[in-house]
């Protein structure tokens, strides 16, 4: 069976018959005269895996292993910092081609281009996809409770590897109702792990994302789909941005908590700094009103305090909502 490694760098049929070679100590050509002109045979000689040799009977064999494949390891390192200075290269053209595009295109002489409006559903959905991955530092999201249909979990991915490389952020806001839907715990759960980072906040007017400094996706409805209003003006965006981080700051985060909590305590704690009931947190979570209950009891008891107003300013005090 041919090494997965070795085809890497060699046809199926070359590594087939360098492993031959190994196998073997080597063929003779005389005893084997196809071999001279087939395709796999100069492939192994063109890429320093054989060699022929020429001293009485004339045989074909293999390149010492250590030597071959080190060789091999070597030219795809220069393949790839060649490609890598390749697409240095490609970049700083960008840069330059989109300096050139700035200085040269409408949107500097037309102020109005920088508010466009867009009512077509699949171009809202497209564009906000654009926008987060084009992303160079941060995306941020705002999510209320208004859908067109219930959150499916499934449609979380995992962050593509070219924005962690970036090091983009992602952070979403929740409103309070939003986490109280079918589905949202599993769509919470699921964003997390795919590397979100998620707050909850009481009540918010509109969805929204945003990613850099340069853009904005507002709705003009209550679901984002029945039209979106994307803005490129500067001063706009940077009011939107320090709306989020209001809210943000005033945001309840959905993982972490203190030490000394058990992690069923820390989410029942988490959501009972945004105001959810009782009955909303056990749907939530998917345990009973009961047990919901008994935590929260548990959590009075720990902070030393009587009522869940007490409770939400000792766990400020302590760092518990940070």
């Amino acid at each position: 069976m041919t090494r997965t490694g070795l085809r890497g760098v060699l046809s199926e049929p070359a590594a087939l018959l360098y492993e031959k070679l190994i196998a073997t100590g080597g063929l003779s050509l005389t005893d084997n005269p196809e071999l001279t002109g087939l395709p796999e045979s100069r492939e192994l000689i063109d890429k320093a895996f054989a060699r022929e040799r020429h001293v009485g009977v004339a045989v074909l064999v293999a390149v010492e292993p250590i030597r071959a494949i080190d060789n091999a390891i070597l030219v795809r390192q220069r393949q790839i910092l060649d490609q890598y200075q390749g697409l240095l290269k490609l970049r700083d053209e960008m840069t330059s081609l989109q300096q050139l595009y700035a200085s040269t295109s409408r949107l500097a002489e037309e102020p109005t281009d920088l508010v466009r409006v867009i009512t077509d559903r699949q171009e809202i959905g497209a564009l906000s996809v654009e926008l987060s991955l084009s992303a160079q530092q941060d995306v941020l999201s705002l999510e209320t409770e208004h859908f067109t249909r219930a959150p499916d979990p499934r449609s979380v991915r995992a962050l593509p590897a070219d924005l962690v490389a970036r090091g983009v952020r992602f952070r979403n806001i929740y409103s309070r109702a939003a986490m109280e839907i079918d589905g949202a715990r599993q769509m919470l759960n699921a964003s997390i792990a795919a590397g979100w980072l998620c707050r909850v906040y009481p009540s918010m007017p509109m969805k929204m994302v945003l990613v850099d400094e340069r853009a904005a996706l507002l709705p003009l409805g209550r679901t984002g789909m029945e039209g979106a209003i994307l803005i490129q003006a500067p001063v706009v965006v940077a009011a939107l941005r320090g709306y989020f981080e209001l809210l943000w700051s005033r945001a309840v985060p959905v993982e972490g908590g203190p030490a000394d909590l058990s992690s069923e305590q820390g989410s029942v704690l988490r959501l009972v700094l945004t105001g959810m009931t009782d009955a909303a947190i056990a749907r939530h979570l998917g345990v009973s009103e009961r047990t919901v209950r008994r935590h929260v009891g548990a959590l009075l008891t720990r902070f030393g305090v009587t009522n869940r107003v007490a409770l939400a300013v000792a766990a400020v005090r302590e760092g518990a909502a940070d």
